[in-house]
């Protein structure tokens, strides 16, 4: 007799309702808990669905690369992201990828470097000493400020762009964890925001189209930018065509990834800053040695070696993708266990890249433990803020870049202060790593 397949444990839980609950309340922690009780894998029971939970760097390898084809995104990017690039598989996705890939070639990203730096000094201009902001949404101000002048070859004044990023920061609504103890039809007020954001990111998207013309671009921005790969790619033929749908989830797509991911990032590594001062001291010291008060450029990354540490770290501690979702497209085999066909499988990026076993210390925010030597020992999938395989992040040294001239531009002259009594975090996440109650910082200039 053929022995029945073995699916992996589930952790305890309450009768019907499964582990919706507890999920729903906290899914970081109720993370740690079940790969506690488990191991490292487990299944998530849910009233409508189970979720094989995977917590491993070999399991990681397994579904990001060796067996890449037996895992597929979910539907929940396609109804997020429509014909997007980070939405679609197989023929269409590498279309994709190829029309876009120019855009974020190494030599190509560091010409990205003044731009930056330079939407950086604009949204400084409007800070003021001792005053009080939220930096979580500053930083998701300024790297859509920054999006813009960059990929989209156009100057977003601060303050301009307001209602295109609530728009797009309610994408995160489809993946409230709240909304998964009911099925997909069932219209969560969660859901309903989700459903209004898109409609009106497909409406400012249209407009930008439109009005993109590269005949009327001054001299200055005499450039290919996505807005123009993407007028392009609609009027070609063959394989560099895409449909018009397709080009929209392009936007989409970036209009979401291309600047919240990176403003999570920023964000936690300010507050990493404001509660570690000592790390916070040698930050400034390094910027004051190699930059010499002069404005940062790509060329400075190499010396600025601290700041590019205190990035990974933050990728390490917050990564701003805290869960990589995909589908089994045929039934798999993962450490023993067997998962079926069409089932949701989760890879929590956040409980591994927090897992003592692969990081010594790992709740406390150590920049110094990023040596080659350290890094060479590691697992290499235990670390994977940007995924993994042929799917890793079209954006990633993109996102590098943008980080460490940020942190380098505003470090030069200001100083964060942590302003609120309790330094704990609670966080909501949804698609990206988000706070409850945002980040507020007081500001000092140096």
């Amino acid at each position: 007799m053929t022995p029945e397949p073995q699916h992996p444990p589930t952790p305890s839980g309450l009768p019907v309702l499964g582990h919706t609950l507890e999920f729903a309340r906290d899914p970081f922690e109720f993370t740690y808990r079940a790969i506690d009780e488990c191991g490292n894998i487990y299944r998530l029971v849910l009233p409508t669905t189970e979720i094989y939970v995977l917590a491993h760097p070999d399991y990681f390898k397994q579904v990001l690369v060796t067996d890449v084809d037996e895992f597929e995104k979910t539907d929940d990017f396609e109804k997020a992201f429509g014909e997007g690039v980070i939405a679609t598989d197989g023929n269409q996705w590498r279309r994709q990828r190829n029309v876009l890939q120019p855009l974020f070639h190494r030599d190509r990203v560091t010409g990205y470097g003044d731009y930056m730096v330079n939407a950086t000094q604009r949204r400084l201009d409007t800070w003021s000493s001792g005053e009080v902001r939220d930096i979580e949404s500053e930083m998701q101000d300024l790297t859509l400020e920054i999006l813009f002048a960059t990929l989209f070859g156009r100057e977003l004044p601060p303050g301009d762009g307001e209602e295109l990023r609530t728009a797009s920061d309610g994408l995160n609504r489809w993946f409230a964890p709240t909304s998964w103890m009911l099925p997909n039809w069932v219209p969560t007020p969660s859901r309903r925001e989700f459903f209004d954001s898109k409609e009106r990111l497909r409406t400012e998207i249209q407009r930008l189209l439109v009005e993109h013309d590269e005949n009327t671009l001054s001299a200055d921005l005499q450039r290919d930018t996505l807005l123009s790969k993407l007028d392009a790619a609609r009027n070609a033929s063959g394989q560099n065509h895409l449909r018009t749908e397709e080009v929209e989830g392009q936007l989409l797509t970036m209009l979401f990834a291309g600047y919240e991911t990176t403003a999570a990032v920023l964000g936690f590594a300010w507050y990493a800053l404001a509660v570690n001062p000592d790390i916070r001291r040698a930050f400034h010291e390094e910027l004051d040695t190699v930059l010499d008060g002069t404005p940062p450029t790509h060329e400075d990354i190499d010396e600025l070696d601290l700041t590019s540490r205190i990035v990974t770290e933050t990728l390490r501690m917050y990564p701003p993708v805290h869960t990589l979702p995909r589908q089994t497209t045929q039934a798999v085999e993962v450490g023993g266990y067997h998962i079926p066909a069409e089932t949701q499988v989760h890879l929590p990026v956040l409980a591994v890249h927090r897992n003592e076993r692969f990081y010594d210390d790992p709740d406390s925010f150590r920049p110094d433990r990023w040596t080659s030597e350290f890094e060479n020992e590691r697992p290499e999938y235990a670390f994977v803020p940007f995924g993994g395989g042929r799917r890793t992040c079209i954006g990633r040294d993109f996102a590098r870049l943008e980080a460490t001239l940020v942190l380098a531009t505003i470090g030069q002259q200001w100083t964060l202060e942590w302003a609120n009594e309790d330094t704990s975090l609670s966080f909501g996440p949804e698609i990206t790593m988000q706070t409850k109650d945002g980040l507020p910082m007081r500001l000092a200039s140096r």
